[in-house]
């Protein structure tokens, strides 16, 4: 069970700040807002009040796109049946009965408040978010993914087409639905407190441990999986939020405006939202609030330039030679230019993820922080072994494994080597989850775990490096081992959890605790994935190549810092390395795999002199 701590492991940092930079953030759109409409005038007021409900939608946006890294084109969909569901509601059955007056259900007779119909809205629009995510889910969604993007895509078509063909329920594509005169929204009350509210909850979420969470399987989908991060649960999490937030901005849009047409919510409103997300910069609140004001103001200048009559120092440029660019649809060719020229040129948008509280935190709340002490090492709390028996793998025609097999105890650390191509990572990801064998077993103890996901896995106890550095780049030192952390607080409840800050003193990197992952040297990145692993508080670290690219002095160090993290949260290691010297030096017992075959399994010096061991991976024939 959870912890309050684990759920927020830093007031200030993931509920104070965020609050206060959210405030700020209000009150400088709204005062921008009112100090633009007593320049310009009358004219100025919906324009402002379109722009704060347009950010109550990016905002929405934000929250699945950033947090996930799954670009979606189905959010206005999600606005369409939202804003629908809303207007069939709280419009009088009098208006209904010209255009929807054999609605189904009786809804032509149906009128809910306002309040009230946002909130049925609400409803019907989680419903298909739940559906459209179970999809997701089964597509494999992750960061970058095309099949994500088609459904979402997809979705954005279907209910077009639907609002345009039930004309018994949406009035199609002539009519639409539209309110009595006097009975749409009269106030920005509603506005601005929706307003702030979704931007709360926007960097609530990221800081909370489903966002962090969400975050890391954005970073590295594969890594996070290997930490025990669900990520089709974090994605739902997020739709599900993304499309509250959404929901409401839909009903305010069509509240406001005062009626609701298929060509409301579709893909010029899907392209604006897009447009303003991507410019500001898709992974941080701030940068979507910046995206929706730089871009409101652009459309609203090119809007004005190519209006007739419209003159710059005097000249007008609705005539010749200026007028082939002065013209009508300029707007639109601002937005398409806009967003080919960020993708290409600034793809992460003007602030990346930069964050206000954040900058807030480092500037403001900064305070010196004392390194932690070393950490004592422990025994595993009970014996316990890891058993791989008999695996096979084929990848068509070619076997990888025949017949491999490996005993580990939780008290021991084991090695596996063998020349390149002999099997030793194939072994590796059959024990994490990554490839299913064709024959054979893996069992933790009396738990059979053969056919189990990686996240599974990993809350198992069973946690792995990689051979290739796999890290949250965009995460901090400190978020990364954070991420494994709280995994760990959820599912390795009866084991030891060392504190987080501990774990990166331990590993020597309390210095850099505050640098993203990806400014780290190589040294450190490799100490940080070890780290991290330990911060699982697993029962056995799979180490793969932990010492690939380090020196000879450096892999020395890595023994040692191998054996104490492992002792620190008791657990056993089964590692994989193509440095003998690392191996011998580290490991109680030794297998050795040539060709997919166990060919020699014995101590150290045992292996280094057996004639088989020598001719398969030292080059050297038996008769030497």
């Amino acid at each position: 069970m959870l912890k309050g701590s684990d759920l927020i492991r830093d007031p200030a940092r993931d509920v104070g700040f965020p609050l206060g930079a959210a405030a700020v953030q209000f009150g400088v759109l709204v005062l921008g807002g009112l100090v633009y409409t007593a320049i310009v005038g009358g004219s100025a007021e919906r324009l402002v009040t379109a722009m704060m409900i347009d950010a109550i939608m990016v905002i929405g946006i934000q929250i699945y796109v950033g947090n996930t890294g799954v670009l979606s084109f189905g959010h206005i969909g999600f606005g369409a049946i939202a804003g629908y569901a809303f207007a069939v509601l709280a419009i009088a059955p009098q208006r209904k009965g010209t255009v929807i007056r054999n609605a189904p259900w009786g809804l032509d007779e149906v009128q809910l408040h306002p309040a009230l119909a946002v909130g049925v809205a609400l409803v019907v629009a989680l419903i298909a978010a739940a559906i459209v995510g179970v999809g997701l889910a089964r597509s494999g969604t992750k960061s970058g993914s095309v099949s994500a993007t088609v459904i979402t895509l997809a979705l954005l078509f279907v209910t077009h087409e639907i609002a345009i063909n039930w004309t018994d329920l949406t009035g199609g594509d002539r009519a639409g639905l539209s309110f009595s005169i006097g009975a749409t929204l009269d106030s920005r009350i509603p506005v601005y407190l929706t307003l702030f509210g979704a931007i709360v909850v926007a960097r609530l979420f990221a800081q909370s441990r489903s966002g962090r969470l969400a975050k890391a399987a954005r970073e590295d989908n594969l890594a996070a999986r290997a930490m025990g991060v669900n990520p089709q649960v974090q994605q739902m999490i997020a739709l599900l939020i993304s499309v509250a937030v959404v929901t409401l901005a839909a009903s305010l849009r069509v509240y406001e405006i005062g009626n609701i047409t298929p060509k409301f919510f579709f893909f010029q409103y899907t392209l604006l939202t897009l447009v303003m997300l991507i410019v500001g910069g898709r992974n941080g609140v701030t940068g979507a609030l910046v995206g929706v004001v730089v871009i409101t103001a652009g459309r609203e200048l090119t809007r004005k330039l190519a209006s007739d009559g419209y003159e710059v120092f005097g000249v007008g440029l609705d005539g010749a030679p200026a007028d082939w660019i002065f013209r009508e649809g300029l707007s639109d060719i601002f937005l398409g230019g806009a967003m080919l020229g960020f993708m290409v040129f600034r793809p992460n948008g003007l602030l990346d993820d930069w964050e206000l509280d954040e900058w807030f935190r480092r500037r403001f709340g900064a305070k010196a922080e004392a390194q932690p002490g070393p950490l004592s090492e422990i025994e595993a709390p009970e014996p316990l072994q890891l058993e791989v028996a008999d695996v096979t793998v084929q990848f068509g025609g070619f076997r990888a494994l025949s017949g491999a097999s490996v005993v580990a105890d939780n008290s021991e650390i084991v090695g596996l080597i063998g020349p390149n191509g002999a099997g030793k990572t194939t072994l590796l990801n059959v024990v994490t989850g990554l490839v299913q064998p064709t024959e054979g077993s893996v069992k933790l103890g009396s738990v059979d775990l053969t056919n189990a996901a990686s996240h599974e896995l990993a809350r198992n106890g069973l946690v792995r490096t990689f051979q290739n550095l796999r890290l949250f780049s965009s995460l901090t030192v400190r978020e990364n081992v954070e991420v494994a952390s709280r995994v760990a607080a959820a599912h390795r409840v009866k084991r030891r959890r060392p504190d987080v800050d501990s774990l990166i003193a331990e590993a020597g990197l309390w210095e850099h605790r505050n640098r993203r992952a990806r400014e780290l040297d190589y040294g450190n990145s490799r100490r940080l994935e070890l780290a991290r692993a330990a911060a699982m508080s697993p029962s056995f670290l799979l180490l793969d190549e932990p010492t690939s690219g380090m020196s000879d002095a450096e892999s020395a160090e890595m023994i040692e810092q191998v054996r104490h993290m492992a002792a620190t949260v008791g657990a056993g290691v089964l590692v994989i390395d193509h440095d003998l010297n690392f191996i011998t030096g580290i490991s109680d017992r030794i297998y050795v795999l040539d060709q997919g075959r166990m060919i020699a399994v014995g101590s150290p010096d045992s292996i280094q002199a057996d004639p088989l061991v020598r001719a398969a991976y030292l080059g050297s024939g038996p008769e030497d």
